[in-house]
């Protein structure tokens, strides 16, 4: 069990985000962005989102230059994303509302470039390119991807892109981009070199009907392409174009059992790290292993509603928040078997019903394997799958399960390495039982000391594993683990000092300004979140 935890003030907050670094930590509330030192929360910058007088879909010229306040209306609007350039110098902001895109030096005052404008022509997503100082911009409505150079102030452009979240993918050196298109009533795949200024490389055709998404495999040999939620239909294309293999009900290593048939196709997908196994979530509620070498099955995952005999079972304490007031910490209860979890009926008569698998994704050595349900919206899965990261074969075996709680004035780790602590040792005794290798961690609920109403309902890991930022709608806080905040008396004489190393983020100078702020205990004038920390996962 963790030694305790410090939590910040409460402070306004429509969304964050952490530089790769740490050093800095952007805040929007409404149209005004906040950049904040993490280590003690100060200010080190404020701009405000500022909209043009005119609804002006800005071109490559206008990229480089910015707008004075004077120019600028005062309606206020809100802030979508915050994204941080890979040096931590820039930050991209964009609202879906006002259909534009800010990015702002952190050395600078006002903003370095503004893309967008506020007709129906408008960006519908951006996103920072692998090139230097680059920004990718979709429009929906002529489905065109703009590439945007913040050096030069030129901008490329991409025509016919599908408008799909997941219509784009980078190769692991950041060398090539992969976007999905369509031409003439078919689907392509065209490969961009980025060094070579987004030239067209290659362009194969897809054998999709209605292609949703492309992933890049960790190894860079393969271009994973799945097809509409109707069709249960994988495709895995050689990254120079030839197809490879269709995955689909048909192939022999499906693994069907008798009378079953898959329902709808994929919801969701995952590469291990190496490439060499891809996860493959349908609306079945199945999780299927594909190994590369072949491209066969090599194991069906079943997340049932009862729990197996060799699974670790946490189940969170009946009104800990209320007792402890949110000022503990508490282990969740270690479950005998037989378990039943908690299951919702899907209503197959609406429009994409609460089933099947909703999210997958692996821990960075592939030894872990977290499973959702949309069903079961209370349960996460977690499995074992490499027994140690230079493992040739998968041995995937369920060795956890927690029960979730969104909406709460609490925050929930597991654990994978520590022990749970026997109640009738007299909390004195750490012990965990092995099963194959594999333990089942230890699992507690932390309360987050407020007297007001503070629902959890997002985090974000810090780069570093440091802090935990947790939000509601209006509001955020940080989370400090006591056991990675023992540093050094000069560290923390830094930290005290609101320094930092110029390489790191490139700022040496900190402008302060007075904000208000809400004391956690003093009070405040449906999602669910996971996240893999360096200690373990976290859902809030």
């Amino acid at each position: 069990m963790s030694g305790g935890y410090d939590f910040s003030h409460l402070f306004p907050a429509n969304t964050l985000a952490f530089s790769p670094g740490t050093t800095f930590l952007a805040v929007a509330h409404q149209n005004r962005i906040i950049v904040r030192s993490t280590s003690t929360l100060q200010i080190v910058r404020t701009w405000e989102c500022i909209l043009p007088p005119e609804a002006t879909t800005y071109g490559p010229k206008e990229l480089g230059s910015g707008s004075s306040v004077a120019e600028a209306t005062s309606e206020a609007f809100s802030i979508d994303t915050l994204q941080w350039s890979s040096d931590s110098m820039y930050l991209l902001v964009h609202s879906k509302e006002a259909k534009m895109a800010w990015v702002y030096g952190v050395a600078q005052e006002g903003e370095a470039a503004r893309v967008g404008g506020m007709g129906i022509e408008g960006l519908s997503r951006v996103k920072w390119g692998k090139g230097d100082r680059e920004v990718l911009a979709w429009t929906e409505v002529d489905s065109k991807l703009y590439i945007y150079s913040l050096s030069s102030g030129e901008a490329r452009l991409i025509q016919n892109v599908k408008p799909s979240a997941d219509g784009y993918t980078y190769s692991p050196d950041s060398r090539y981009l992969a976007v999905t298109e369509k031409h003439l009533g078919k689907e392509y795949i065209g490969v961009y070199d980025i060094l070579d200024g987004y030239n067209l490389l290659r362009h194969f055709p897809l054998l999709t009907v209605d292609v949703q998404g492309v992933s890049w495999s960790p190894c860079g040999k393969y271009i994973a392409a799945w097809d509409s939620p109707l069709s249960y239909s994988l495709h895995i294309h050689s990254a120079i174009g030839p197809h490879l293999t269709h995955f689909n009900p048909s192939s022999p290593a499906f693994s069907l059992a008798p009378n079953e048939t898959p329902g709808l196709g994929l919801r969701a997908l995952a590469w291990a790290p190496g490439g060499r196994w891809i996860a493959v979530g349908g609306w079945d509620g199945k999780v299927r292993i594909v190994e590369s070498d072949g491209w066969r099955c090599v194991c069906v995952i079943t997340c049932g509603t009862r729990a197996n005999k060799t699974a670790t079972v946490w189940r969170e304490p009946h009104d800990w928040l209320r007792d402890t007031r949110g000022r503990g910490i508490v282990q969740f209860d270690r479950q005998p078997h037989p378990v039943t979890f908690p299951a919702l009926r899907p209503d197959i008569t609406k429009p994409y019903p609460r089933m099947g698998i909703s999210h997958l994704t692996f821990d960075r050595e592939a030894t872990l394997l977290l499973i959702r349900l949309d069903n079961q919206p209370n349960v996460v899965h977690i499995y074992s799958f490499l027994p140690t990261p230079a493992s040739e074969q998968p041995t995937v075996v369920h060795t956890s399960k927690l029960s979730v709680v969104t909406r709460s004035g609490g925050v929930y780790f597991w654990d994978r390495e520590s022990g749970w602590i026997e109640e009738e040792s007299g909390g004195n005794l750490e012990c965990d039982r092995e099963i194959d290798g594999v333990t089942g961690g230890m699992m507690e609920g932390v309360g987050i000391p407020t007297r007001a109403e503070f629902p959890a309902l997002d985090i974000h890991w810090s780069p570093d594993g440091r802090s935990l930022a947790i939000q509601d709608r209006d509001h955020f806080c940080l989370l400090y683990d006591e056991d990675t905040e023992n540093l050094e008396d000069d560290e923390q004489g830094e930290r005290s000092m609101l320094m930092w190393n110029e390489q790191s983020e490139g700022l040496t100078d900190v402008l302060e300004e007075e904000e208000g702020h809400i004391s956690l205990s003093e009070g405040l004038p449906s999602r669910e979140q996971f996240f893999w920390g360096k200690e373990g996962l976290c859902d809030g």
